[in-house]
């Protein structure tokens, strides 16, 4: 302008042109003057980078290595220096997948279609301008099937009874077998490779596309009883996978006559106790067809049950089905497996010493035993021997055999009596109980006493304990741990606890004393 300011007349691009020359002359009217101006262009990072592909969409081999090279996708920037400088990242592909600074894609994990048939990846491209301008592409990679998974089978081990006058063509079972690959690596054809037993025609017949197995030659269960059939499953890919199974085919027997046995009724006898499983009886008949057993199916126990009445029915598989049946009685003989019992765990009486006579009666047991005949039949007797008292071994009844002028008045006399059948073996009343459980002294004993002192003999009181146990287990015998040499005396019966020499406060004002049960 006229005061010599250069100014623009359009908005400038780098990009477009990045410098200018211009003249210019200087006049008063009369003399004139001209000089170059020089212009040069700034950059501005007003461009961002720029994908030169065209195609989002990648196939890749999911056998593809790790390190491979997957795309390129270069991106490009006008502007220049840090402004033009592009930096790629990718975003997504869960690790599968990473960039390198030329824009390069690698694969940097070993691929699965099976698990992930496709995967969206997001790369960016940023300039180093300030601001940074960046640009993003989306990327589609499809993960290319490779034959890499064998068919599998439902089963391992198929299995299927068939009648021996089955059909010829009646479809007996069908195998599956499943391809995780996909199109013609999961098309799945099915062939039979072996038969055992061979035969000069094959008996079976695989359907090649559907796995039914069917009948091609008649069967005959007198000849054969079972086959095993091994079929093969193949896929369509190159080169082609498989896998094998077995497939059992049990031949079943066909009659048309019905079993004829050879009695209209049985009578049997078994002892209880047989052991579940154990055969009682085996019954045949007369058109050949397999034998029948009675078997013991759970705990015959005769005191519960002594006598069966069982219907007997022969079926054979034919069809119409033909029958007949047998009665069968079962008479379930005793075993001596019951111990005899007494009605009362303990049985107690009161006899006034200065009355008692021999012969006197002093109180009856009784016990009974379950079983059946000498089993059951009761002999009483005492565990150990008594002077003074005697038992009869038939009925029981206990009496005195002494007038028992030795014994003082609140005496606890405690007698063991054995019940015991006549059965082989022998069993007696004592086998019932197991000494499962400990003496307990009652909750109600006073534990802390007080006594005076120069008293010659002391009666403390009587601790006593009991025993859920019976018999002999439940015979309880008191005794004190430390006596205090003698001070202290404990009834090894009844537990009463006494003084046996005079207590002297001076000399001990305290004792502490332990008794024990057992």
């Amino acid at each position: 302008d006229v005061n010599g300011i250069i100014s623009t007349k359009t908005k400038l691009d780098y990009e477009s042109q990045n410098n200018y020359i211009l003249n210019i002359s200087l006049s008063d009217g009369n003399a004139t003057d001209y000089a170059a101006v020089f212009i040069k262009v700034t950059d501005v990072n007003d461009n961002s980078p720029v994908f030169g592909i065209t195609s989002t969409a990648i196939t890749i081999p999911e056998d593809l290595p790790a390190g491979s090279n997957i795309t390129s996708v270069v991106a490009t920037d006008v502007d220049e220096g840090f402004n033009g400088l592009v930096v790629y990242t990718l975003k997504g592909g869960e690790g599968k997948f990473d960039i390198d600074t030329s824009g390069l894609i690698l694969l940097e994990k070993k691929l699965d279609r099976e698990t992930q048939g496709f995967y969206n990846l997001t790369v960016i491209a940023s300039d180093q301008g300030q601001p940074v301008l960046s640009t993003a592409i989306s990327l589609t990679v499809i993960i290319e099937d490779v034959n890499d998974n064998p068919p599998v089978f439902s089963s391992s081990r198929y299995e299927v009874s068939v009648p021996e006058d089955e059909e010829l063509g009646r479809a007996l079972l069908t195998v599956s077998a499943t391809d995780l690959d996909a199109e013609a690596n999961a098309l799945v054809k099915y062939r039979i490779v072996s038969q055992q037993p061979p035969t000069s025609s094959p008996v079976f017949l695989v359907n090649l596309t559907t796995g039914r197995l069917s009948l091609n030659q008649q069967l005959d269960y007198e000849t054969l009883q079972q086959f095993e059939v091994e079929v093969e499953a193949s896929d369509g890919g190159q080169p082609s996978l498989s896998a094998r199974t077995f497939v059992v085919v049990h031949v079943l027997d066909v009659n048309d006559n019905p079993p004829e046995f050879d009695q209209a009724v049985y009578d049997i006898s078994v002892f209880e106790n047989l052991q579940q499983g154990s055969p009682i009886y085996t019954f045949s008949v007369t058109d050949k067809d397999k034998d029948g057993t009675i078997l013991v199916n759970g705990y015959v126990d005769r005191e519960t049950k002594e006598k069966y009445e069982l219907l007997l029915v022969a079926s054979d598989n034919g069809v119409p089905q033909r029958q007949n049946f047998t009665y069968v009685s079962i008479q379930v003989l005793d075993v001596n497996d019951n111990p005899p019992q007494f009605t009362k765990a303990q049985y107690s009486a009161s006899v006034r010493v200065a009355t008692a006579k021999e012969g006197v009666s002093v109180l009856s047991v009784s016990a009974t035993d379950l079983d059946v005949g000498n089993n059951s039949v009761i002999s009483y007797s005492l565990m150990n021997h008594s002077n003074d008292f005697r038992i009869n071994s038939r009925t029981g009844e206990i009496t005195l055999s002494s007038n028992l002028d030795h014994i003082t008045a609140d005496t606890v006399v405690t007698l063991i009596v054995i019940a015991a059948d006549h059965g082989v073996p022998q069993l007696t009343s004592n086998e019932n109980d197991i000494n499962d459980n400990p003496p307990v002294f009652s909750t109600l004993i006073q534990t802390k006493l007080s006594a005076p002192e120069n008293a010659d003999s002391l009666d403390l009181g009587v601790f006593s304990a009991t025993d859920l146990d019976i018999g002999v287990n439940a015979l309880i015998r008191y005794s004190l741990q430390d006596d205090f040499a003698g001070m202290f005396h404990i009834n090894s019966s009844t537990g009463k606890l006494m003084t046996k020499k005079s207590l002297d406060r001076e000399m001990m004002d305290r004792y502490e004393l332990k008794i024990i049960v057992s």
